[in-house]
């Protein structure tokens, strides 16, 4: 399967601006060659005029020519920037979208399974890497291909075998050149694609283990891991830059071959009186916008290598199948939230233990269940199947007497919320940090639900209040306080069923009263299931369910 084939199916819906762009490429190439072409003709002319060897020279025609041809170079040259950006630009946004809205898609393993600097560099390095594909590489190549043809036809009508002379080089040599700059540089520019990510890799696993690499003394072990991938990295750029040097030196020697051929066959057929002078400089300068075209394309395909490589890259997690399955005719969404586990079984690989077997439990409509148990007994394990992060392995689970996997999973998420034991905190201010749950929440509404988990204190010693920024996953703020963002957060959100890992984990007893009695008012009517290894404050109501082996 071809790796541009996401790309290419993007490419279609774009293609308007794409055909735009290459006809515009083309025209700006044409106008270029016919400028430096007709100005020499004309200059050429001109002196032979003035030595008194030419006579009746129509100096008007041809200056009109060379007029129009600069205004369309310049016109077309700057449509051609705004076409095929244009085309880039939204191509590589729908592909970004289209990366994202698969990730949204794999279930929780398949997304841990992505290392976070591989899966950034996917999203930003190898789409970045295609920026170029269309407009620095396919299309440049067919308009100067086009370019040659057409130049090819000119000549040919002027003097067929100084036609052949000249432009033979340029469409034999140099494609020739390309194919083995591209082949040359096929396996390092793969090699620098994968090298880049395991490079960014080991600098996120060294930030963000820190304290652990500390601890470990194992800080200098990193570091000389960090230096190995840089270094790797650094030879094979290199390795490329001199793939690069070598393509241009080739094409500039071609290019300097077809014009030497064109001044030496012109004079030879000029000596014979079979071509004028003026027409020798028109075919030489000519051969030389023809070069200018092609100059800068075998380097180009040398990245074509890198270019395919990250394409490759991209396609693997933009047709990444989800192992979710969704419904061809999904149910509508049930009037009552109960949940019912029967005959449960689930684990994590086919060569590990189960961590839930046989499990039977009913969760009523708008009841509030407290989980327990000891480490590793399949608390959020349940707590992911209930919310269809994972399918069980047997046995099946009713919402509203239907079975999970008839829902849609965007309805899903849409009316389940979820709260992880290590909430997540983007580096922006804490009004983005809570909006996230509800992007049209006011000022008011921030400060209610901060208030309803007692960090109103904490909003008054913030410098900018709602506009103070957070550090990387929260840092500037203590484990309680982040915990408390994500409850306040949670607050902001209407689902119809609550999941709820430790959500006092990190709260000391009184806090943790507070917090508690401000959700058992928020939870009232919604069917709950909370996570907890230590008994809660708050809802009498509350139901208990320790797991342990032997439920299990």
């Amino acid at each position: 399967m071809s790796p541009l084939r996401t790309l290419l199916e993007l490419a279609r819906q774009h293609r308007g601006w794409l055909l735009l762009g290459l006809a515009l490429m083309l025209l700006s190439l044409a106008a270029g060659t016919v400028l430096i072409a007709l100005s020499g003709w004309f200059i050429t002319a001109s002196a032979l005029a003035g030595l008194g060897l030419l006579i009746g020279l129509d100096i008007f025609t041809p200056g009109a020519g060379i007029r129009l041809a600069a205004i369309t170079r310049t016109l077309s040259r700057y449509g051609e920037r705004l076409a095929t950006h244009a085309a880039t630009l939204r191509l590589l946004t729908d592909l970004r979208l289209r990366l994202l809205d698969r990730m949204l898609k794999l279930d929780d393993a398949q997304l841990a399974a992505l290392r976070r600097g591989d899966t950034l560099n996917r999203l930003t390095g190898d789409v970045n890497a295609l920026d170029g594909l269309f407009s620095g590489i396919l299309g440049p190549s067919l308009a100067a291909a086009m370019l040659t043809l057409l130049a090819a036809i000119g000549f040919a009508l002027i003097q067929p075998a100084l036609s052949a002379l000249v432009v033979l080089p340029l469409l034999i040599l140099l494609p020739l050149l390309c194919l083995a700059l591209f082949r040359a540089g096929r396996r390092p520019g793969a090699a620098a694609v994968a090298a880049l990510p395991q490079l960014r890799t080991a600098a996120a696993d060294g930030i963000e283990g820190l304290n652990e690499l500390r601890a470990l003394d194992r800080t200098d072990a990193q570091a000389h891991a960090i230096k190995r991938a840089s270094e790797r990295l650094g030879n094979l750029q290199q390795r490329l830059g001199e793939l690069d040097a070598f393509g241009q030196s080739g094409a500039l020697l071609v290019a300097s071959l077809s014009l030497w051929l064109g001044l030496v066959g012109g004079l030879y057929l000029h000596e014979r009186d079979q071509l004028s002078a003026p027409l020798v400089a028109l075919i030489v300068l000519a051969v030389l916008g023809l070069s200018e075209a092609w100059q800068g394309i075998p380097a180009a395909w040398r990245r074509l290598g890198h270019s395919l490589a990250a394409a490759r890259r991209v396609d693997e997690l933009a047709t990444q199948p989800g192992r979710l399955q969704v419904p061809g005719l999904p149910a509508p969404w049930p009037t009552r939230t109960d949940l019912v586990l029967e005959d449960v079984h689930f684990g994590y690989g086919k060569h590990l233990p189960a961590v839930l077997s046989g499990l039977n439990l009913t969760i009523g409509h708008g009841e509030q269940w407290l989980l327990s148990g000891a480490s590793g007994i399949g608390k959020t394990t349940l707590a992911l199947l209930l919310m269809r992060q994972f399918d069980p392995d047997q046995g099946r689970i009713l919402l509203g007497a239907q079975d999970l996997r008839d829902y849609h999973p965007d309805e899903l998420r849409r009316r389940i919320a979820w709260l992880p034991q290590k909430p997540i905190m983007l580096r922006d201010t804490l009004a983005a940090n809570l909006r996230l749950a509800r992007a049209s929440a006011s000022a008011d509404e921030l400060v209610s639900v901060l208030t309803a988990v007692d960090l109103d204190g904490l909003l008054h010693e913030l410098p900018d209040g709602l506009e103070t920024w957070l550090d990387e996953d929260g840092a500037n703020l203590s484990g309680g306080q982040r915990q408390r963002v994500a409850l306040a957060r949670l607050l902001l959100t209407n689902p119809d069923i609550v999941l709820l890992d430790e959500p006092t984990a990190s709260l000391d007893t009184a806090t943790a009263a507070i917090v508690m009695n401000s959700l058992d008012r928020w939870l009232e009517g919604r069917t709950t299931v909370i996570i907890s290894h230590d008994p809660l404050p708050g809802s009498t109501r509350r139901r208990t369910l320790k797991l342990d082996p032997a439920v299990n």
